[in-house]
């Protein structure tokens, strides 16, 4: 099993959409028959951007089964779990609805609906 230390990568705010992407590219790297452990032990601070571009954005190219087999979520606190399920769930019915399928943002092209 491969473990990411979110703190490691983005500090102890995990709010810009330039974090998350830093967290996606760890994850993308690290994505093949194993498990993911993402440990967010050390976050203080977490905003709809940095997990629209690191968990949300992986919606694009996986499957919400393929998220669920492969990543584990540790040491993330109850506002993070909350914000990063609404997130999820913003993700699927976004990408779902076919308007994700352009190279904006996640949330420039939210803004653009």
């Amino acid at each position: 099993m491969k473990v990411i230390n979110v703190k490691s990568i983005v500090g102890t705010n995990a709010i810009s959409m330039n974090s998350g992407s830093k967290l996606r590219a760890a994850i993308l790297e690290e994505w093949g028959s194993e498990k993911i452990t993402l440990d967010f032990s050390g976050i203080d601070v977490f905003a709809s951007p940095f997990l629209n571009a690191s968990i949300g954005a992986l919606l694009k190219s996986k499957t919400i089964g393929e998220l669920q087999s492969t990543l584990i979520f540790e040491g993330i606190s109850d506002h993070g779990r909350r914000l990063l399920n609404l997130v999820i769930a913003n993700a699927l019915k976004f990408f779902a609805d076919g308007a994700g399928k352009t190279d904006l943002g996640l949330d420039q092209a939210q803004k653009d609906m």
